[in-house]
């Protein structure tokens, strides 16, 4: 059984009656389109809504936020809408809170509830689950939906994002709460199991997000071994699949042991260059004697005859 559930509608309320737990005239649903899952909402659709919701006599039941893979619906419990109406291009409706919502696993719902409806009520809506009927094609963009049972109203949005009946930071949730609200997806999901499997894998083996070796693992768990292979072979296909994640492991170690060793030898040339950079030339001091030259001899010699005595000059002469 299929089952949608509309997107919220922010919270409107025109009275709070605290003694009784009522709160008056809800908007539960409101014409336009519903991107979601490519569809509208129109006048005939509010009038389904109304029909839908007055036919059961004791009211739709109210659940605080949507059911689904992270909680059943079972705690959730709030109360009953009744008394539906459609006015222009809403349909309104009247929430009875139950007694038992003071008391669920929760904490005191009851007291939560009418305490946002009056200090907060833009940081929730209501948005009603139901189970469609076929679309009608109109003149506009989208086809407009039918209803063929209204299954719920509940109060959704923040509260029930931030109630500890759901882990916002889990995977359930988040997926949850994307196919909840793009219900298309789902449909195109539940129709053709294997596209979501197809596009896991070019979109990881196409971005560096995954590890190989976890891309591999997730190859091996979207493309388990094929289907009646007996005990043996799924032991081996096992083996093996553990094997290349050994292999895998190996070349990565023996890659960065080299490039280690490359960074090493790298980092001591860097090293002796730039002690060789900071070293001071070498002075020496003093005169080598075995390069020293002295004056030649003709310098010698007239440096003797210049201090030479007269006397013995005329001597050489004679």
């Amino acid at each position: 059984m299929k089952s949608f559930s509309t997107p919220s509608i922010a919270f409107s309320v025109a009275s709070v009656d605290e003694a009784t737990g009522t709160l008056s005239k809800v908007i539960v649903a409101q014409a336009g389109k519903v991107k979601s899952y490519f569809e509208q909402i129109d006048a005939i659709t509010l009038a389904q809504i109304e029909k839908l919701g007055n036919e059961k006599e004791n009211g739709i039941k109210a659940r605080f936020g949507h059911p689904n893979m992270c909680s059943s619906s079972f705690g959730t419990y709030i109360g009953r809408f009744k008394n539906f109406k459609v006015e222009g291009d809403k349909v309104y409706g009247d929430l009875h809170l139950d007694e038992v919502c003071k008391e669920s696993p929760s904490g005191n719902l009851y007291a939560y509830i009418l305490k946002m409806a009056k200090n907060n009520p833009d940081m929730f809506g209501a948005s009603i689950a139901f189970i469609p009927g076929e679309p009608v094609i109109t003149d506009d963009e989208y086809p407009a939906t039918r209803i063929e049972d209204l299954l719920a109203t509940d109060l959704v949005d923040d509260p029930a994002a931030t109630n500890s009946l759901f882990a916002v930071d889990s995977f359930s949730y988040q997926a949850t709460r994307f196919l909840d609200e793009n219900p298309a997806i789902a449909w195109l999901i539940a129709k053709k199991p294997d596209t979501i499997i197809e596009f896991m894998l070019k979109y990881f083996s196409n971005n560096n997000t995954m590890k190989k070796e976890l891309f591999q693992r997730l190859k091996n768990l979207l493309n388990p071994a094929p289907d009646g292979a007996n005990a043996d072979a799924l032991k081996d296909y096992n083996q093996t699949v553990e094997q290349l994640e050994a292999d895998y492991q190996k070349q990565v170690s023996a890659l960065e042991a080299d490039y280690q060793k490359q960074l090493s030898a790298l980092q001591d040339q860097i090293s002796t260059l730039q002690d060789q950079l900071k070293a001071k030339p070498t002075t020496v001091e003093g005169a080598d004697p075995q390069l020293k030259v002295g004056p030649s001899e003709e310098t010698f010699g007239k440096q003797l005859l210049k201090e030479m005595p007269i006397h013995l000059k005329d001597k050489l002469k004679k």
